[in-house]
């Protein structure tokens, strides 16, 4: 299992490298959920699913 994203402080959502990009998934209970591969150079608050609004 992957690390927390740190941007986002939460248990559910974590990421993996894969080569250059960072894999961000969510957990749940009996199932993983892909939301996002993103270069590793590009930060995450730069992407609409993950702004607060």
């Amino acid at each position: 299992m992957g690390r927390t994203v740190p941007e986002l402080n939460t248990e559910h959502i974590r990421e993996i490298f894969v080569y250059s990009y960072r894999l961000v998934y969510k957990v749940y209970e009996n199932k993983i959920l892909i939301v996002a591969v993103i270069h590793g150079k590009r930060l995450l608050e730069n992407h609409r699913q993950f702004t607060k609004e």
